[in-house]
């Protein structure tokens, strides 16, 4: 009987340790989960707005309407006006952009890359940030047909803040749709009546 005993004790005493051990195991899991979800939150709050599109960009479908197109194209460049970035987030930022565009609007970019770091100099040596814009309703877009393609033009309006000035511009924008049936950017300019 004392056998009995001895064995029934060290496996009570083996199925304890192993409670204990499994139960340090759950514990030390969910704190390093706890913790590297609080690590996450964390370096998500310090991402920039260009560095969380970047981000944002893996996942994201192509945009299904014109008034779709030029939102992300203006989130797009509003990170080119009003954030601080790196020469690669930049790049990136650029690429983003050129993937909205016509073939044959990109076509027409020549030294695009150059030009655009032109561009964004301008605006922060005079202090000018993109303070807001608005896209045309999607109830107001203009489709029409040319040369074979579908096209749609639609305003958008920009507020431009420098120091304590504000300025309305319009934009015009042509997109047509490419073979893939994405909208593409065919075309900007800015409207003079507007």
């Amino acid at each position: 009987m004392d056998r009995g005993r001895i064995i029934k004790a060290t496996i009570l005493i083996s199925m304890m340790i192993a409670l204990i051990i499994g139960y340090y195991s759950y514990l030390s899991s969910r704190n390093d989960r706890i913790n590297s979800q609080q690590a996450a939150e964390q370096q998500a709050l310090e991402m920039t707005d260009t560095q969380e599109l970047i981000a944002r960009s893996a996942y994201k479908e192509y945009p299904t309407t014109p008034t779709q197109v030029v939102k992300y194209y203006n989130e797009i460049t509003s990170c080119f006006y009003n954030d601080t970035y790196s020469d690669e987030e930049l790049e990136k930022l650029a690429e983003l952009c050129k993937n909205l565009y016509d073939v044959e609007l990109v076509a027409n970019q020549a030294n695009y890359l150059e030009k655009l770091r032109e561009d964004i100099k301008v605006f922060k040596s005079g202090n000018i940030t993109i303070y807001d814009s608005t896209v045309t309703p999607a109830t107001d877009v203009v489709y029409f047909e040319h040369e074979g393609y579908e096209c749609a033009k639609l305003n958008c309006v920009y507020t431009l803040k420098s120091g304590t000035n504000y300025q309305t511009t319009v934009e015009v924008y042509i997109l047509r749709k490419d073979v893939e049936g994405h909208w593409k950017i065919f075309g900007f300019a800015l409207d003079e009546k507007g």
